[in-house]
């Protein structure tokens, strides 16, 4: 399922949205022109927080600097276009919701929130962990909570058609979800180069601030 637009939100300018996808695409262009280089300067994995704990090696503050920088960087076109396809559809909605202020906050803590749900089930990976996957994912289980009866217009590829419908976002959502958890599960006991507990972390962290900012204000 390809979501092309939040048919329930009114087509206004939602600014740290346009921002974040401008920072992406910038990073992006900044991979391009310094090649690989840019991947041992900046990208983090679970395990150097797994030194610093265990062997006290590497510096926490430019740590968590890369985990942060490496929230904005992608390992190809696929997964750049895919993740800022999701942001442009889900991240205007929460943005209108809860204000610019909460929704950069929610934004960046999301970054390193599913980064450290990852690196609890895959503590010694040394495979670097990049991309906007698990901060997206805090805004679809945002945007879950506080827009439930909100419509996706939705590309549905069928063998050699291709459907364009309205799907309630709540089960385009709870779909992807069940398919993060599922590709979790079954990865658990293997190597993978995609963080799926990213995911999943980082929906878990949206959907529960979607519901303090909804029933506990």
């Amino acid at each position: 399922m390809i979501p092309i637009r939040d048919t329930s939100v009114s087509r206004g300018f939602a600014p740290i949205t346009a921002i974040i996808i401008l920072m992406n695409f910038g990073m992006f262009l900044g991979e391009l022109h310094i090649g690989e280089q840019i991947f041992q300067m900046f990208s983090a994995s679970p395990c150097d927080i797994y030194r610093y704990l265990t062997k006290g090696t590497g510096n926490i503050l430019h740590i968590h600097w890369s985990i942060l920088v490496s929230g904005f960087m992608h390992a190809g076109y696929i997964h750049l276009f895919g993740n800022m396809i999701f942001l442009s559809v889900f991240g205007p909605a929460v943005e209108k919701n809860i204000g610019i202020i909460r929704y950069t906050l929610l934004y960046l803590c999301a970054v390193f929130i599913s980064f450290y749900t990852h690196s609890v089930f895959y503590p010694t990976s040394t495979i670097q962990v990049v991309g906007a996957s698990g901060a997206i994912a805090a805004v679809m289980g945002s945007h879950l909570i506080l827009n439930p009866k909100a419509k996706i217009l939705t590309i549905i590829p069928l063998l050699f058609f291709i459907e364009v419908i309205e799907i309630p976002s709540v089960i385009f959502i709870l779909v992807w979800f069940t398919l993060q958890g599922a590709n979790g599960y079954l990865s658990i006991n293997s190597t993978t180069t995609i963080a799926w507990f990213s995911h999943i972390g980082g929906f878990l962290m949206g959907a529960t601030i979607g519901i303090r900012l909804k029933w506990f204000r």
